[in-house]
């Protein structure tokens, strides 16, 4: 049967913009399909860190998002549930070798989704097909596998169209209607998160800087302020699923007692809240879900990529478009040979993303539960610069993962206990 389209993608987010790019400069007919008409917002904390960057500069768009809206950002501020603060240099070895003022130079940019996602769809724009206001309402199937979607134009009582394909890439959120009607969707309360989002002008938080504070009331999540360019900053926080619904806990409540709680109130004195508080979900891996099948592969969010520990998804989320636009093309180009090449989307997923790095930041999340633990480390690196050098290594690319295994080592929390320097 002749498919409309070798590759529908469902959703246009980071992940699945992203993917529609890779897979139509691999040669693919590609469209891409998204519920809501953009510009328009996503809830998130708004960071773009040096993974999703590359992402950019390898489809040519980096450029593009530096000459919207945003902050650049080479410097951060770690806050101990004691109030104990901890000043933080973002750049790695190769930022601090790059000319002042250039791209390498600050590692790290916070830009509004609204214009971060615009500038990825409006890309794709140019190079797919594209359907704006457009609501997967189920798959679609033959001989056992999923080839293509059945859609509507959303907010409009009509009969539902098919788009037909010979693989269905799956972009469209946590709350995935494709992993729905695949019978593969999959909330884990114990590992996901849950967060809150306002915008604030006029608050007391410096430019070039992101502040995440940890906080008794979120404990192993965390208060962030990230600031977006123009005056306004944003501010959040997030905590795990679990705890929230074991606690009974109202997120928004919590959001505003703790900026205004002695510790916060102050900055906020004399900032001007833009809108209101709203919450999403942080989906984050479950190696052992189903993230693929006979025509299909899940992205993003909807595939649960987003790191257990920072919460950072966007260049997960670009990374595993990549992968997938690949498989895909190597699976349409194998003809017969095409579920078996699918079937190793799984594995290149996990090994691009580094499964054992993510495993080892579950494990960071657990020991963040520990109060004593996070005024321990942080009020010990504020006071030995031996221990801030150490801890400020984690955040490079170079050396990374060998400075977190040293994190969760008993034998490091000895060292730091006597005062004794940090092997290098």
């Amino acid at each position: 049967m002749e498919r409309d389209y070798d590759v529908v993608v469902v959703g246009a987010g980071p992940a699945g913009s992203t993917a529609a790019l890779y897979a139509r400069r691999a040669g693919l007919r590609v469209l891409l399909l998204d519920k809501r008409r953009f510009p328009r917002d996503k809830i998130c904390g708004d960071a773009v860190a040096r993974k999703s960057l590359g992402y950019l500069r390898e489809l040519g768009l980096l450029e593009r998002v530096r000459a919207q809206t945003h902050e650049p950002i080479g410097a951060a501020v770690l806050g101990a549930p004691n109030g104990t603060t901890l000043a933080i240099d973002l750049h790695d070895k190769r930022a601090k070798r790059a000319p002042a003022g250039s791209a390498e130079a600050k590692p790290h940019i916070i830009c509004r989704r609204e214009i971060f996602d615009g500038v990825l769809f409006e890309a794709a724009k140019e190079e797919t097909d594209v359907i704006e206001g457009c609501a997967v309402t189920d798959v679609l199937f033959e001989n056992g596998g999923v080839r293509g979607v059945k859609c509507r134009s959303a907010g409009k009582e009509i009969s539902p169209t098919s788009v037909s394909a010979g693989i269905v890439i799956a972009a469209d959120g946590f709350n995935s209607i494709v992993a729905r009607k695949l019978g593969i969707y999959r909330h884990d309360s114990a590992r996901w998160h849950v967060a809150t989002r306002a915008y604030y002008r006029g608050l007391d938080c410096a430019q070039n800087s992101v502040e995440v504070h940890f906080i008794e009331e979120t404990l192993p999540g965390f208060l962030w302020m990230f600031p977006t360019g123009d005056g306004i900053t944003n501010v959040g926080l997030g905590m795990i699923h679990d705890d929230v619904k074991k606690g009974g806990k109202n997120l928004r409540e919590v959001h505003e007692a703790v900026v205004g709680s002695p510790r916060f109130r102050d900055r906020f004195a004399r900032a001007e809240r833009i809108g209101g508080i709203h919450g999403w979900n942080i989906p984050s891996p479950d190696f052992s879900r189903t993230i693929h099948g006979n025509g299909f592969m899940l992205i993003g969010d909807a595939a649960g990529l987003v790191d257990p520990f920072s919460g950072e998804g966007i260049g997960n989320a670009m990374c595993s478009a990549s992968v997938a636009a690949r498989v895909a093309a190597n699976a349409i180009a194998g003809g017969t040979d095409r579920d078996r090449i699918l079937s190793q989307y799984p594995q290149l997923l996990w090994k691009a993303l580094d499964a054992g790095e993510l495993r080892l930041h579950y494990r960071l999340r657990s020991l963040a539960r520990r109060r004593s633990l996070v005024n321990f480390l942080v009020g010990r690196a504020a006071k030995h610069r031996d221990v801030l050098e150490w801890m400020t290594g984690m955040t490079a690319e170079e050396g990374a993962v060998d400075r977190k295994h040293e994190l969760t080592s008993p034998w490091t929390y000895l060292k730091l206990l006597l005062g004794m320097k940090q092997s290098r």
